[in-house]
């Protein structure tokens, strides 16, 4: 194995969150402590302690432990407080699901407490003022060591969270197939539309990374805005590559991804933002191209009249690179819609041609229109192709 490739390894699951992980890496980092400082104490002959000194040193130990508990979390908690106020009040689960800060507080709780332990059973002995809890004593100076080193991790940890691109991949992970079924188990639409009208939305995985990427929108951080979309896309790709799903489940799936791109889009080119219109548009034609590889004829649909959705809202804010975008990619669509002779995906991507081409005209858009008319008529000749096809097909039935 080439060694850049084990650095990122070994990188990426030092910066993974999950229990075994981080029980291991403190583990690992306490015995390595503990075994060091032993050596060092026998070496330099450092086990023996009188009893006063002792008494001192445990005292100041446990005190200085219980401090740092408290600034730990104080700290943890503004971490917190400023993670949901820049992002979303759900990001708080994510904290809460990290070990870090449990597995931290364990560390001082058993330290503070062993200290306390020692000191309570330290007695003046029989024979001079040697103590008679040498080995006690030492493993609490150990533990106080180690729980200092632990901070490093832990703090390293808790910047790492606070990075949105950090948030963002812990979120994904939990978009799983059960979950936004579950979501969707009385979930209903208003017609031919992309907007679904009953979820559950405590239960939608998406959503915390939608309140990320809306956010994000609000203040113009754009590398947040196609971070957080293209998780989502990567993610659900994913899931529609691995798992086996019915026809139902792939057009339910499709609708809820689609719609949450499509409101984020609507957005965006309210705000007059083009770069975060032309993401939404990319993410959209990435689920396009994936159900045109898989013959997803529902989800292709679905992309197709999300794009049309989104062209004419970005029309209408005059957004001329995010409407030739969205002329460009629907007519991509379109015709992979009628080479596998999907002709409710090639009518709608020949429909919404038309009215976006109305539009540009309408709003004067010179870069667009020119464009728009040749690939609404590429379309429209592409559709009469497969309604012809359609015609001949039913003719020769008997």
């Amino acid at each position: 194995m080439p060694i850049e490739e084990l650095k990122s390894k070994i990188f990426h699951w030092l910066n993974e969150p999950k229990w075994l992980n981080r029980l291991t890496l403190y583990f690992a980092l306490g015995a390595v402590i503990i075994a060091a400082l032993n050596i060092v104490f026998s070496y330099l002959n450092f086990l023996h302690t009188d009893v006063d000194s002792a008494r001192y040193l445990l005292s100041a130990l446990v005190q200085s432990e219980a401090a740092i508990v408290a600034l730990v979390v104080t700290l943890s908690l503004v971490a917190v407080q400023l993670a949901a106020q820049s992002y979303s009040a759900r990001v708080i689960e994510v904290f809460r699901r990290t070990p870090d800060l449990w597995i931290l507080m364990g560390i001082y709780g058993i330290a503070i407490f062993y200290g306390l332990g020692v000191l309570k059973m330290i007695e003046n002995p029989l024979v001079g003022r040697v103590s008679n809890l040498e080995w006690h004593i030492a493993f609490s100076y150990y533990l106080g060591v180690f729980a200092f080193a632990a901070l490093v991790p832990y703090i390293w940890n808790t910047l790492n969270l606070l990075r949105p691109s950090t948030v963002i991949n812990m979120l994904a992970e939990r978009i799983t197939t059960n979950k936004i079924l579950a979501a969707l188990k009385n979930e209903k639409t208003d017609g031919k539309s992309y907007f679904i009208s009953t979820i559950d939305i405590e239960k939608d995985p998406n959503l915390p990374i939608i309140d990320i990427v809306r956010s994000a929108l609000m203040k113009y951080d754009y590398e947040t805005v196609r971070y957080g979309l293209r998780a989502i896309t990567t993610r659900t790709n994913s899931i529609f590559e691995k798992e086996i799903l019915n026809e139902e489940q792939k057009e339910k799936l499709a609708k809820l991804f689609i719609s949450h791109l499509i409101k984020v889009g609507k957005l965006a080119a309210c705000k007059a933002d083009e770069y975060s219109t032309i993401e939404v548009i990319y993410n959209l034609h990435v689920y396009g191209e994936m159900a045109a590889e898989r013959k997803f004829e529902g989800v292709l649909h679905w992309a197709v009249f999300s794009l049309g959705e989104l062209g004419k809202e970005a029309a209408k804010q005059k957004l001329e690179r995010a409407t030739f975008g969205v002329v460009h990619d629907m007519t991509i669509l379109g015709m992979k819609a009628y080479e596998q002779g999907s002709e409710d995906a090639t009518r709608e991507a020949a429909g919404s041609l038309k009215n976006i081409l109305t539009i540009a005209e309408q709003q004067n858009l010179i870069k667009v229109i020119p464009q728009a008319e040749r690939y609404y008529k590429e379309m429209n000749e592409a559709l009469n192709k497969l309604k012809k096809k359609r015609l001949s097909e039913w003719a020769s039935l008997p």
